[in-house]
């Protein structure tokens, strides 16, 4: 059966910036947004603002990543309290795909988010990502 699921995340977002116009300025949605972006980037896709299910409706959502592997999408919302949730329709056997994009953006924001932490304490950060898929690893260097 074809349906849209919501899984949460351990990401958050500051509860201010969830929506409106904190989140133009807002240090966590700004990394959020580049999480995604990166990801889109890798794997060949693109960002766009809805996902659909297997019969084609489609749910508008916050940021949505759309691959070749997984048409359909993976979306991404913020609850007004700042939770992030993915979601997305699996039907057919795309799971796999789906939880790939959903593991890239959570790694991807870990590793922007701490980045960001080490360049405020005045730390010179390098960051080198190495493999594809589970096999990737990245790497963050800091040089005071």
């Amino acid at each position: 059966m074809s349906i849209i699921s919501s899984y949460s995340t351990k990401i958050r977002v500051a509860p201010r910036a969830a929506r409106g116009v904190g989140s133009r300025t807002d240090p966590t949605w700004q990394m959020l947004h580049e999480a995604v972006v990166s990801v889109a980037a890798q794997l060949r896709g693109e960002v766009r603002a809805e996902i659909s299910d297997y019969n084609g409706t489609t749910k508008t959502c916050d940021f949505a990543i759309v691959t070749p592997e997984f048409p359909r999408g993976v979306g991404i919302t913020v609850s007004p309290s700042g939770e992030v949730r993915f979601m997305y329709d699996a039907y057919g056997g795309y799971k796999r795909h789906a939880q790939r994009i959903c593991d890239l953006v959570t790694q991807s924001y870990t590793t922007v988010a701490v980045a960001r932490a080490l360049r405020a304490m005045a730390y010179e950060v390098d960051i080198e990502e190495h493999g594809q898929g589970s096999e990737r690893r990245v790497m963050v260097r800091a040089v005071q």
